[in-house]
């Protein structure tokens, strides 16, 4: 196993990749290479031994085993999990790839790199909370985020041809009436819907760390903009290998796929006042799955010892998080509008009424 680093041919700093010209920059001397130009130096071929062998702290909280890397750049020590990547080196702050997570069975076949930065991704969390009116006021200060995580996470594409079989019962309803009564017709029809529909990049997050539901509502990301796999783009970000294989994750997209066909074919269904599912069938005619790896942020912040998780798209830049309630700031800005709306009133019933 080897670390791949991207240190600077110029001036030996750490090249990141920027997500403004989509290049890897020196932060130090501003020299830019394509990113499948650049060629990683300063490689080591450090095998990655078990933390214990070094440590007390040999696992994470959640269980996951840790290893340690020696830095080909200074020879410092990079402790990272089993599923962890792409990283940085904590003395000289190179960023190293361990190139075998991203290779033979681990290699992804495409990947979508990040175009907001982490400047973006602070922006944007302020005016998130900034839109929110009753949220504690603590959540604009800067220095409460815990932390801001620039992360690739992995991603299971799955593509699928899928059968649909449904049948309905339609109503039509026609009223009318004379000087006497008033009339109701109710006619019923069988309604019957089959057919096929291909499914194409259906994502399914592959990492056990990332809320599958936090990591579904960042959708959709732009596969037009995907590329195929290089090593470079990780520069600068923390990345996954997948630790929930495609074999698992199947049932899920296919979840997924199942409740799309159904919601197109009972679309096409048009002309009647009511309609009632009798019976809706769906089979899997073919599929089959790439990897990808996915540009998010994650932030994190704590309020009253609670954890408060936020993510955004690093590639379109939408945002998404759930934010507490705050009485104080409830009654900051209804209580005002409350007295004003009972001193109008009264005003309304002493003057004119």
């Amino acid at each position: 196993m080897a670390l791949h680093e991207y240190e600077c041919p110029a001036c030996g700093g750490a090249m990141e990749f920027n997500p403004k010209t989509q290049k890897l920059k020196c932060p130090f001397c501003d020299s830019e290479f394509d990113v499948k130009d650049y060629v990683a130096n300063h490689n080591s071929s450090s095998t990655g031994e078990l933390a214990d062998e070094y440590t007390n702290e040999n696992t994470t909280d959640d269980g996951q085993q840790l290893y340690i890397y020696k830095c080909g750049s200074c020879g410092g020590e990079i402790l990272t999990t089993e599923s962890l990547g792409s990283t940085k080196c904590p003395f000289c702050s190179n960023n190293v790839v361990v190139s075998e997570k991203f290779s033979g069975q681990f290699k992804p076949d495409y990947i979508i790199p990040f175009k907001c930065t982490k400047e973006d991704a602070m922006k944007t969390y302020r005016e998130h909370v900034k839109s929110k009116k009753l949220v504690p006021k603590v959540f604009l200060d800067e220095n409460h985020i815990d932390e801001i995580k620039g992360v690739y996470v992995p991603f299971w594409l799955f593509d699928a041809t899928m059968s649909f079989d449904g049948s309905y019962e339609g109503t039509k309803v026609r009223t009318w009436q004379d000087s006497k009564y008033i009339y109701t017709e109710t006619k019923y029809y069988d309604v019957k819907r089959s057919g096929t529909e291909d499914f194409a990049f259906v994502p399914v997050d592959g990492s056990k760390e990332m809320p599958d539901d936090l990591m579904e509502s960042l959708e959709p990301f732009d596969h037009n903009e995907m590329v195929p796999f290089n090593m470079g783009y990780l520069a600068g970000f923390l990345a996954n290998k997948y630790n929930n294989p495609a074999d698992a994750m199947k049932p899920r997209a296919m979840d997924r796929i199942k409740a799309s066909i159904i919601s197109d074919f009972k679309a096409t269904i048009n002309g009647y006042s009511g309609l009632r599912s009798l019976r809706e069938n769906t089979g899997v005619v073919s599929s089959s799955y790439k990897y990808a790896m996915y540009p998010v942020y994650i932030l994190n912040t704590t309020w009253k010892g609670e954890n408060y998780l936020f993510a955004m798209n690093g590639q379109s830049g939408k945002f998404v998080g759930n934010l507490p309630f705050s009485w104080l700031q409830a009654i900051k800005y209804y209580i005002p509008f409350a007295a004003i709306g009972t001193l109008i009133s009264f005003l309304v019933y002493y003057f004119i009424i």
